[in-house]
């Protein structure tokens, strides 16, 4: 059945709302891959992810923010990146969620774009979401995220990956800060979502509800960590200063 206007539309959004990270060793080579989400909190900029991909103690994380053809790959380094936890009165214990997030430059902002070796065909700014994070997902709604897969060096500083977008998710219910998402088709395998931790799931009014954690290929589920969850460590970090 062909996709609507509206559905053509939202699913081209779908592409600008994942912003990819990579990891670079000393030498500049590529050596892990996640991916995040820009969010405005106050007057304040952040990137968030997931901590099970920017693993606490590792260094080397970047922003990719385009891609210039004289210099390669154009990325930010962040500081590094607070890990988000909660406190428990009744038993007075800690517990780390699998969400992280590192403030950024205000003015930060990295672009979408699609290229190939005959040139680039679209470039657009990703998108920057408000910490209004729905509390439930719709039961009746419908879910997407993107990401960049496949990621291959090729030369000094440049990078071939592969951009996909998996749409028609539909709610199944909710773990704890999990929320578990149906699969439309038959899980294509854990190689064809790595790199995609982190990615924002959103809804068709485009608002985020969580970040992709991973898949489960018997159960044809995907499953990601509420970003309600977040919005607390957001608001205190933005009324610190």
């Amino acid at each position: 059945m062909p996709l609507s206007p509206e559905a053509q539309v939202w699913l081209n959004w779908v592409l600008v709302t994942s912003i990819p990270l990579r990891r670079l060793d000393e030498n500049g080579d590529v050596v892990g891959h996640a991916s995040g989400a820009l969010v405005d909190c106050a007057d304040r900029r952040f990137l968030l992810s997931v901590g099970h991909a920017v693993k606490r103690g590792t260094s080397g994380w970047a922003i990719q923010l385009g891609y210039d053809s004289a210099h390669g790959m154009e990325i930010f380094r962040p500081n590094g990146f607070c890990y988000v936890g909660e406190f428990t009165r009744s038993t007075k214990q800690m517990r780390e969620l699998d969400l992280c997030l590192t403030e950024v430059p205000r003015d930060l902002g990295s672009k979408y774009e699609y290229r190939t070796p005959w040139g680039l065909f679209d470039q657009r700014p990703h998108h920057v979401f408000r910490p209004n994070f729905s509390a439930a997902p719709d039961p009746q709604g419908v879910f997407a995220f993107s990401g960049r897969v496949r990621t291959e060096q090729h030369g000094a500083n440049c990078f071939a990956s592969e951009m996909v977008v998996y749409p028609g998710l539909k709610y199944l219910r909710s773990e704890n800060e999990f929320i578990v998402f149906q699969l439309p088709v038959a899980h294509p395998g854990h190689d064809a979502f790595h790199g995609c931790s982190g990615s924002p799931i959103v809804d068709r009014k485009k608002q985020a509800v969580a970040l992709v954690v991973e898949g489960d290929i018997p159960s044809n589920t995907v499953r990601g960590i509420s970003l309600q969850r977040c919005i607390p460590a957001l608001n205190f970090l933005c009324a610190s200063r």
